[in-house]
């Protein structure tokens, strides 16, 4: 079943940039099945933050792709909660991957990644692309 709507992780962003032709095939597939990807801007931050100047170009057209969601007060709070829950069982969860997981709930929508182990939150629910 293809989702309405999908929050995407850094790095379903990076493998789409790269073009690593499995996640391009089912973002594409998705795409076709009308399915609204959202793009949080701590996604649009943490690739600015890895990428060259002449990749600036490509990313944008990647990101028209998306719809751009915003961080606000509930979805810091949530982060929050998150992180005070799981942060001394998962030590690996940066506070960027709480407040993505928060979006993902806020928007009442999957989470895509490739990262499942930064997510042990029980509450959303994670795209699985198989």
């Amino acid at each position: 079943m293809m989702p309405d709507r999908l929050v995407l992780d850094t790095d379903i962003v990076i493998r789409l940039l790269k073009q690593q032709p499995q996640t391009v095939f089912r973002f594409i597939e998705l795409l076709e099945a009308q399915t609204v990807f959202l793009l949080s801007p701590i996604v649009v931050a943490e690739i600015y933050a890895g990428a060259f100047l002449r990749e600036h170009k490509e990313i944008e057209t990647m990101f028209g792709f998306c719809k751009h969601i915003s961080i606000d007060s509930a979805t810091g709070r949530q982060a929050g909660h998150y992180a005070h829950r799981y942060r001394k069982a998962h030590q690996g969860i940066s506070l960027e991957d709480y407040l993505l997981t928060a979006s993902a709930q806020q928007n009442r929508c999957p989470l895509w990644t490739g990262n499942r182990k930064h997510y042990p939150m029980d509450d959303i629910v994670l795209f699985d692309p198989a």
